[in-house]
């Protein structure tokens, strides 16, 4: 094919030109598919976050990652290697545009180049060959296994030994996005690389592919991604994100925000306990059974009160004297997260709101509406306030939402933790906390239940479940609380629960803070009396 011709076809597709000009039994052969794009974003998300120099692509096949590093910006020395000649004519051709940057694009296999190199960042959609169909040399494999610390299967697919390949030739502080299919996990030869991964502190998050939403065209083998961080020291836990069918994330940021994928924090020892991670990964945001519950068995939720117009509902003591309000008349109300300082509210820290000239008094007349708030309705029409999407959508504009007092409230955002907060003073909240009420608990299993859910342990549990936005601020919705697992404190000890009800009433001065390791004792101890 003439040069012109094949510049012109690989700026319509490159991937498609290759697949046209080689057959599938061929590329099978050399283990040859290629990367979809959306996971392709994923990767560089990853490498990009180490703002990398050097990027290698062991495989780089027709160059789609070094390619999109390379419009991305993300690298300014690239690295390919191939053994076969046609697509890494492809790959050349399409980089030609790239002059901004070096890059050195040979036939080599990766496996028998130099150790030694070293390399900021690697990105690699590594070859797919069973081991009946690749003819790895004995004497590379008994190198593999003395620089891994791991006896490795000699039925392991060839991209086994590209993976521990590539984090031997990491810099120290380098990534690595590898994209392998998710059989690894469960396979028996899997084994070493897990040991290996996890025992170094290298695997620092695993994407996986639900297997009915296939990565591949032509290949029917599920996908995961490995995200790679050379540390040099222990991890204590692996970022694992469950991508479910249906759930299609383009990027890093989207792993986080798409409410359909699973994601959870896997301790490492658990990991190293497990032979098979399939089923603990899809239903990683479960816990044990047994006593364990989710807490829409104890908790119905509803967010708070949605005014519209926070500035002409809510309103201070003072404010209300001046439009001549009677304040008996009025809801006593939180209007902001920041009026709630500990995770009890008593009436004594509403008075204190209250005199310190604070918004906490919602505007919500009754029928028998007397002159002066005829006169503020009115005041609020003209200025428009009817208009506004809240109050509009309401029978009468002026008039809160229905909330019964909640007992227990929960942070609406968050950042680091999520508080939940018992709401001794029954008062309403507007929006920044949601309603958690619990029919069937007494007065003390309640207090427990607030103490329980602001200990360290199960902020785990909550965290399994919040949303994290691209500023890093964590948001909670209502139906996510209800997902949250909690041991039943029904069936706690009464004089466990006593205790945790005795540490929530026992409030800290101006100059003390909570006994936190007391917390979490108590919190050990109700685990251990959840699972007998």
């Amino acid at each position: 094919m003439p040069p012109s011709q094949l510049q012109a076809d690989i700026t319509l597709s490159p991937e498609a030109l290759f697949v046209q000009s080689v057959d599938l039994s061929s590329r099978k052969k050399l283990g040859q598919f290629f990367t979809p794009p959306a996971y392709a974003n994923i990767m560089i998300d990853w490498i990009a976050g180490v703002s990398p120099e050097s990027v290698l692509d062991p495989a780089i096949g027709t160059g789609l990652l070094i390619d999109m590093c390379a419009k991305r910006h993300v690298g300014e020395h690239y690295t390919g290697f191939d053994i076969d000649p046609k697509p890494l004519a492809i790959a050349k051709a399409r980089m030609v545009d790239a002059a901004y940057c070096q890059i050195d694009l040979l036939e080599r296999d990766f496996l028998a180049t130099d150790w030694n190199a070293r390399f900021d960042a690697i990105i690699a959609n590594p070859p797919y060959i069973m081991h009946r169909d690749h003819d790895l040399n004995e004497a590379v494999a008994d190198d593999m296994e003395r620089r891994s610390g791991q006896r490795l299967s000699r039925q392991s697919n060839l991209y086994i030994y590209f993976v521990i390949k590539i984090c031997e030739q990491l810099s120290h502080g380098g990534r690595a996005a590898i994209l392998i299919p998710a059989e690894w996990m469960g396979a028996n030869y899997g084994q070493s690389l897990k040991a290996y991964l996890l025992q170094r502190g290298l695997l620092s998050g695993l994407v996986t592919i639900d297997h009915a939403g296939h990565a591949f065209e032509d290949n029917m083998s599920t996908a995961s991604i490995l995200l790679i961080e050379k540390a040099g020291k222990p991890r204590h836990a692996v970022q694992s994100y469950y991508v479910p069918q249906g759930a299609e994330p383009t990027s890093l940021a989207a792993l986080e925000l798409n409410v359909g994928i699973i994601r959870h924090e896997l301790p490492s020892d658990l990991l190293q306990s497990r032979k098979k991670w399939d089923m603990l990964l899809r239903q990683a945001d479960k816990l044990p059974s047994g006593r364990w519950i989710r807490l829409r068995d104890l908790v119905i939720t509803k967010r708070g009160i949605a005014t519209g117009a926070n500035r002409y509902f809510l309103m201070s003591r003072e404010q209300a004297e001046d439009h001549e309000l009677d304040i008996t008349r009025m809801d006593r109300c939180v209007g902001k997260t920041a009026q709630v300082a500990d995770i009890t509210f008593s009436r004594t820290d509403f008075a204190r709101l209250a005199d310190a000239g604070q918004a906490c008094f919602l505007f919500n007349p009754s029928r028998d509406l007397t002159p002066a708030e005829n006169v503020y309705i009115k005041q609020g029409e003209k200025i428009g306030i009817p208009l506004k999407h809240g109050p509009r959508t309401k029978p009468v504009w002026y008039r809160a939402e229905m909330r019964p007092v909640a007992p227990i409230w929960a942070s609406t955002f968050g950042r680091g933790r999520m508080r939940f907060i018992h709401n001794a003073a029954g008062v309403k909240a507007l929006t920044c906390f949601h309603n958690l009420y619990a029919p069937t608990l007494d007065p003390i299993q309640l207090r427990a239940l607030v103490a329980l859910l602001n200990s360290d342990m199960m902020q785990e549990a909550i965290n399994a479940q919040v949303r994290v936005l691209a500023s890093g601020l964590m948001k909670l919705e209502p139906r996510d609380i209800l997902d949250i697992h909690v041991p039943d404190i029904r069936l706690i000890p009464r004089d466990i629960i006593m205790r945790f009800a005795d540490w929530l009433d026992d409030r800290p001065s101006d100059t003390s803070s909570r006994n936190m390791a007391a917390l979490e004792e108590l919190t050990t101890q109700a685990f251990r009396s959840s699972t007998k």
